[in-house]
């Protein structure tokens, strides 16, 4: 292995867990906008995240509104469907923006990072850490 390929293991490593932190970061930013935007529709009764197997009393609990719209969100974005929770009115409409969205992300992703990646990032964590081998 050559010093070069020495020095750039590290920086490959510190671009990988950044992206992936990032991946991360965008999916929740993503599961946690539309479960605002359904328990915004459920609770002006616009169209409701109605639990197929908790009872009505259940279902008008706050916490189980905002556990519930969290779990349709992730369950719609990564297209499991699990047909536990249906939503009603509105938030069908909403159901389908984000399926399609979980459905365009993944290939937009692979494009982006692997056909086309960035080197600016990578210039800029080689510069951080030329930096800190001339300071040591």
């Amino acid at each position: 292995m050559t010093r070069n390929e020495e020095r750039r293991n590290p920086l490959d490593k510190k671009v990988f867990i950044y992206n992936l932190a990032s991946l991360f970061i965008l999916y929740l930013n993503i599961v946690l906008s539309f479960s605002l935007l359904y328990l915004f529709l459920d609770y002006f009764q616009l169209g409701p995240i109605v639990d197929h197997y908790a009872s009505e009393t259940h279902q008008n609990q706050g916490f189980d509104r905002l556990s519930r719209s969290i779990y349709f969100s992730a369950i719609t974005l990564m297209s499991v469907g699990y047909g536990d929770v249906t939503p009603l009115g509105w938030s069908k409409g909403v159901a389908i923006i984000e399926a399609l969205l979980g459905f365009i992300l993944p290939p937009a992703l692979v494009v982006k990072y692997i056909l086309f990646p960035s080197n600016s990032l990578e210039k800029l964590m080689l510069k951080s850490s030329t930096k800190e081998n001339d300071g040591s």
